[in-house]
Protein backbone atom coordinates (compact mmCIF):
# COMPACT_ATOMS: atom_id res chain seq x y z
CA UNK A 1 0.00 0.00 0.00
CA UNK A 2 1.12 3.65 -1.35
CA UNK A 3 1.53 6.17 1.48
CA UNK A 4 -0.15 9.41 0.54
CA UNK A 5 2.02 12.57 0.28
CA UNK A 6 0.51 14.39 3.70
CA UNK A 7 2.63 17.77 2.93
CA UNK A 8 -0.01 19.69 2.11
CA UNK A 9 -2.41 19.09 5.13
CA UNK A 10 0.85 20.16 6.94
CA UNK A 11 1.27 23.42 5.72
CA UNK A 12 -2.37 23.73 5.98
CA UNK A 13 -2.23 22.78 9.66
CA UNK A 14 0.82 24.94 10.27
CA UNK A 15 -1.09 28.03 8.81
CA UNK A 16 -3.99 27.30 11.05
CA UNK A 17 -1.74 26.88 14.46
CA UNK A 18 0.29 29.77 13.39
CA UNK A 19 -2.48 32.61 13.24
CA UNK A 20 -3.61 31.32 16.76
CA UNK A 21 -2.25 33.24 20.18
CA UNK A 22 -0.38 31.89 22.43
CA UNK A 23 -2.53 31.23 25.80
CA UNK A 24 -1.82 32.82 28.95
CA UNK A 25 -1.34 30.75 31.32
CA UNK A 26 0.89 31.97 35.00
CA UNK A 27 3.89 30.20 35.77
CA UNK A 28 1.95 30.18 39.33
CA UNK A 29 -0.62 28.07 37.71
CA UNK A 30 2.06 25.94 36.12
CA UNK A 31 4.28 25.22 39.47
CA UNK A 32 0.90 24.42 41.03
CA UNK A 33 0.02 21.75 38.90
CA UNK A 34 3.15 20.48 38.74
CA UNK A 35 3.52 20.33 42.60
CA UNK A 36 -0.40 19.14 42.55
CA UNK A 37 1.39 16.06 40.17
CA UNK A 38 4.28 14.96 42.14
CA UNK A 39 2.03 15.03 45.59
CA UNK A 40 -0.19 12.49 43.21
CA UNK A 41 2.96 10.80 42.41
CA UNK A 42 4.13 10.44 45.46
CA UNK A 43 1.06 9.22 47.38
CA UNK A 44 1.03 5.59 48.15
CA UNK A 45 -1.95 3.53 45.92
CA UNK A 46 -4.68 3.74 48.55
CA UNK A 47 -6.74 2.61 45.63
CA UNK A 48 -4.61 -0.60 45.01
CA UNK A 49 -6.62 -2.76 46.89
CA UNK A 50 -10.33 -2.08 45.78
CA UNK A 51 -8.66 -2.55 42.29
CA UNK A 52 -7.54 -5.94 43.00
CA UNK A 53 -11.26 -6.75 43.98
CA UNK A 54 -12.44 -5.50 41.45
CA UNK A 55 -10.31 -7.77 39.02
CA UNK A 56 -10.76 -10.74 41.21
CA UNK A 57 -14.22 -9.85 40.70
CA UNK A 58 -14.19 -9.79 37.33
CA UNK A 59 -12.06 -12.87 36.45
CA UNK A 60 -14.99 -14.52 38.53
CA UNK A 61 -17.39 -13.45 36.55
CA UNK A 62 -15.49 -14.60 33.61
CA UNK A 63 -14.90 -17.45 34.42
CA UNK A 64 -18.44 -18.32 35.60
CA UNK A 65 -19.77 -16.80 32.17
CA UNK A 66 -17.21 -19.15 30.35
CA UNK A 67 -18.22 -22.46 32.26
CA UNK A 68 -21.74 -21.21 31.56
CA UNK A 69 -21.19 -21.14 28.08
CA UNK A 70 -19.72 -24.42 27.35
CA UNK A 71 -22.10 -26.48 29.41
CA UNK A 72 -24.61 -25.09 26.86
CA UNK A 73 -22.68 -25.48 24.14
CA UNK A 74 -22.44 -30.13 25.21
CA UNK A 75 -25.74 -30.34 25.78
CA UNK A 76 -26.90 -33.61 23.85
CA UNK A 77 -29.66 -33.12 21.21
CA UNK A 78 -33.05 -34.21 22.06
CA UNK A 79 -33.23 -38.08 21.48
CA UNK A 80 -35.82 -39.38 18.41
CA UNK A 81 -36.14 -42.59 16.84
CA UNK A 82 -34.73 -44.27 14.05
CA UNK A 83 -38.25 -44.04 12.13
CA UNK A 84 -38.44 -40.18 13.06
CA UNK A 85 -34.67 -39.73 11.69
CA UNK A 86 -35.57 -41.17 8.64
CA UNK A 87 -38.38 -39.63 7.90
CA UNK A 88 -36.65 -36.33 8.64
CA UNK A 89 -33.90 -37.17 5.82
CA UNK A 90 -36.70 -38.78 3.14
CA UNK A 91 -38.92 -35.62 3.46
CA UNK A 92 -35.66 -32.97 3.03
CA UNK A 93 -34.80 -35.22 0.29
CA UNK A 94 -38.13 -35.12 -1.58
CA UNK A 95 -38.26 -31.33 -1.20
CA UNK A 96 -37.53 -29.55 -4.40
CA UNK A 97 -36.70 -26.17 -2.85
CA UNK A 98 -34.48 -25.48 0.76
CA UNK A 99 -36.01 -24.77 4.41
CA UNK A 100 -34.82 -21.34 3.90
CA UNK A 101 -37.09 -20.42 1.39
CA UNK A 102 -40.31 -21.58 3.08
CA UNK A 103 -41.28 -18.62 4.86
CA UNK A 104 -41.01 -16.20 1.97
CA UNK A 105 -43.74 -18.43 0.22
CA UNK A 106 -46.03 -16.61 3.42
CA UNK A 107 -45.16 -12.95 1.88
CA UNK A 108 -46.61 -13.57 -1.49
CA UNK A 109 -49.91 -15.64 -0.23
CA UNK A 110 -52.98 -13.50 -0.56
Amino acid sequence: MKHPDHTHFEKWLREQTDSLPEPEVSSEFLAAQRRSIYRRLDEPGRNWISMRWALSLAMLLLMVAGGLTLERRYKSAPAISDEQLFSDLSAMEQSNEPKAIQPMHGLFQE
